[in-house]
């Protein structure tokens, strides 16, 4: 027999049993589908995908074109089987989920049970290792022959066969990585890999009990100040009484210094707000949506308590060097990576930079375009790093620091993060931390704010269909249209509401009440634009009646009952007052002509983590009701 288990959302826990005669089980939101999510739940489409059974007795999946399935965080392929125990989401990683449970039906013969197969590769396995393979013979093409210009040598690779591609891959990679800091060495001095590392200090938070985090990287600058990167330097909003950030020298027994000031460049915060206020996207190849990212002024000034070693410090490179900045340059880098390192260190007992030296791959603006070279602020590089290497200098081959290591190209495997074999990672070039320092920062992002404008014209707003597509999907039935009843723009600042501790994290919440008079009995769509996302509770009669969902578009529908359709006989397990799925249909069963107004209250909430750079950003969040009437009511179709 197979059964069903909702393990998320408004249906978690509830199971659905397939009778054995059952042949094909279709899931959507059709109310025709055998295995139903409510009209709401959008993240599924009306007719999402089927499991067959097969005369084996195996179920596998029949997918319904572009609908997204995924089993057990993969996505699924066309005739997969499906075994007792998997878990499948619908329309993303993380969305609605569901369990299978398989047991094996009472035979009506007297055959012995089938032994167990072997398994075939699935399409989707040999496509991903024939890619692989591709990218691998592509890769190693692409590199046949290292040149170093300065010595004039060269390094021919040998073609990889594919019989001995493991241990062929990894030794190719590092003779090429060799090749590289080979060509790099020859153009940066010893002197100036010795003060690179020199200069580089380690980031900690240390609590009470003068236990120990680290959180970064930075580097000498001025006879007080350090550099690093902003979300580096915003970890110290985060102290508790008794909290502080220090940096220590590095070797063994460093010079410890305590952080007194952090200072974030003034673009940080606004630049972040700026591009979660909206989802920016271009359409690409046969419509799909690419999204508009940004990389930007990730740059910060520590201030520390004491006098640093003058001879520690890091002279920034001058505005010919870094527009000369070009693919091919050479770089070094020192700093502290430790994410998922098995040398990473406490730094209790002293610390070691570690230092790596490559190339710029690539130039482009913050949003990773092509740009004028004034413009050109973001450093493609092939610098290793992860975790704990943020806000590390990069030199260049005068030993000037052209820029800040700030992030990673990566993917996520059960959680944890692994740093992408394409070594593509990312520098804020270092005239960022001289306008910090020379005064003028904020000037210049006046004139920036100009060319954030100009990129996006190129863009379109998700803002201009979102709530319509949201509208649309909504719909509790046929024939019926929404009437906009009620909008409301709030501004909302997460720092300036409460600080909250959960577990160990500290947040930032701002709560904004909406109060509403509504007539019981019609069926409503709460709806709200939160820029950087956000959510919403109702409560009716100042009780919990339903959440929304989270992000940049929450919404809600539901019927709002009356008392008495509340009632279900247990005065404790009432009906909510704005009822969805078996509890509206149940409460609209209940006959009641009472239309007496009813206090709804809407809570808009911000919430953030006290680090976030949106903490203390004005966000706005822009809140629609409508209330669904028959079409010729409403003159939105």
């Amino acid at each position: 027999m197979l059964t069903i288990k909702h393990l998320n959302g408004p249906q978690a826990g509830t199971e659905v049993k397939i009778d054995q005669t059952k042949e094909r089980v279709v899931f959507g939101r059709q109310l025709d589908c055998d295995v139903q999510f409510p009209p709401e739940e959008t993240a599924v489409a009306r007719h999402h995908f089927a499991l067959v059974r097969k005369p084996s007795g195996a179920w596998t999946v029949e997918l319904f074109g572009t609908p997204y399935v995924a089993i057990d965080g993969q996505p699924a392929d066309n005739g997969q089987v499906v075994r007792g125990g998997v878990k499948i989401e619908l329309g993303r990683v993380g969305g609605p989920a569901l369990g299978v449970g398989i047991t094996e039906d009472t035979r009506a013969d007297n055959y012995l049970k089938t032994a167990g197969q072997a398994e075939a590769a699935s399409p989707r396995q040999i496509a991903t290792q024939a890619s692989t393979m591709a990218k691998v013979a592509r890769a190693i093409a692409a590199v046949a022959i290292i040149v170093a210009v300065g010595g004039g040598a060269f390094a021919t690779y040998n073609y990889i066969s594919t019989s001995q591609a493991t241990a062929r891959i990894e030794s190719a990679q590092k003779e090429f990585s060799e090749a590289l800091q080979k060509e790099a060495t020859l153009r940066i001095s010893a002197n100036a890999r010795a003060q690179l590392s020199r200069a580089v200090y380690h980031v900690e938070l240390q609590d009470g009990d003068q236990r120990i985090r680290a959180v970064g990287t930075s580097w000498v600058v001025g006879s007080n100040l350090l550099a690093t990167n902003a979300h580096v330097a915003i970890a110290r909003e985060g102290l508790r009484p008794r909290e502080r950030m220090i940096v220590r020298a590095p070797g063994q027994n460093g010079q410890i210094y305590e952080v007194v000031e952090h200072k974030l460049h003034p673009g940080y915060v606004p630049f972040g707000a700026w591009l979660q206020s909206d989802v920016r996207f271009i359409r690409g190849y046969r419509g799909i949506l690419d999204r508009l990212e940004g990389n930007g002024y990730d740059v910060a000034l520590l201030r520390v308590a004491g006098t640093l070693p003058d001879s520690d410090r890091l002279e920034i490179a001058g505005t010919d060097e870094l527009t000369a900045l070009a693919a091919g340059a050479p770089l070094a880098t020192s700093g502290y990576p430790s994410e998922n390192l098995t040398q990473s260190q406490s730094g209790s007992l002293g610390i070691t930079p570690e230092q790596h030296l490559g190339v710029v791959t690539g130039m482009t603006d913050m949003f990773h375009l092509p740009a004028q070279p004034s413009l050109r602020q973001l450093i493609h590089a092939d610098l290793p790093a992860t975790g704990g290497a943020s806000g590390s200098p990069v030199v260049g081959a005068s030993g000037r620091v052209v820029g800040l290591l700030n992030s990673i190209n990566l993917f996520v495997t059960e959680g944890t993060r692994f740093p992408s074999a394409a070594l593509v990672n990312f520098a804020q070039r270092a005239d960022l931390v001289r306008d910090m320092l020379d005064g003028t920062a904020e000037q210049k992002l006046t004139e920036a704010r100009a060319y954030w404008s100009s990129i996006a014209e190129s863009f379109g707003s998700a803002k201009e269909f979102m709530p319509d597509n949201i509208v649309y999907d909504a719909r509790p039935g046929e024939g019926l249209a929404a009437r906009n009843m009620v909008e409301v723009t709030r501004k909302m600042n997460a720092k300036s509401g409460k600080r909250i501790a959960e577990g160990n994290k500290d947040l930032y919440l701002n709560l904004s009440s909406i109060p509403l008079k509504l007539a019981p009995g019609a069926d409503y769509l709460f709806m709200a634009t939160a820029e950087g996302g956000g959510a919403f509770v109702i409560f009716v009669d100042g009780k919990l009646a339903g959440q929304s969902s989270s992000g940049i578009f929450p919404f809600l529908g539901c019927r709002l009952l009356t008392p008495a359709q509340q009632n279900t006989g247990d005065p404790a397990k009432p009906r909510a007052g704005c009822a969805i799925e078996a509890h509206r249909i149940e409460g609209m069963r209940i006959a009641d002509p009472s239309v007496t107004p009813r206090d709804v209250e809407v809570v808009l909430i911000n919430k953030r983590d006290v680090t976030d750079k949106l903490a203390g950003a004005d966000l706005t969040y822009t809140f629609r009701l409508y209330q669904w009437v028959p079409a010729r009511q409403s003159s939105l179709q």
